[in-house]
């Protein structure tokens, strides 16, 4: 799913362990998902990681640096040549 799986051993809290073996039933009917849900909980806690996503754009001209950090900073609005 994400990559390769790390066993570990981890402590928990009496209470803390009650409370995830107790929605493991709930969600899945079976503890054997515990370490799925851990997984889940710390994911939603995670910061999230944004993937980089590359814009192209035919323009018909080439630009210069200060030309395409201007269009940039004026939200790629055209730029007087």
């Amino acid at each position: 799913m994400y990559g390769f799986m790390v066993k570990t051993t981890i402590m928990l809290d009496d209470d803390l362990y009650k409370k995830l073996v107790q929605e493991a039933l709930e969600r899945y009917g079976t503890t054997k998902k515990l370490s799925y849900l851990i997984n889940l909980k710390l994911r939603e806690k995670a910061p999230v990681k944004r993937k980089r996503e590359r814009l192209t754009f035919k323009l018909g001209r080439k630009l210069t640096v200060k030309q395409v950090e201007r269009m940039i900073e004026e939200g790629l609005e055209e730029v007087a040549v």
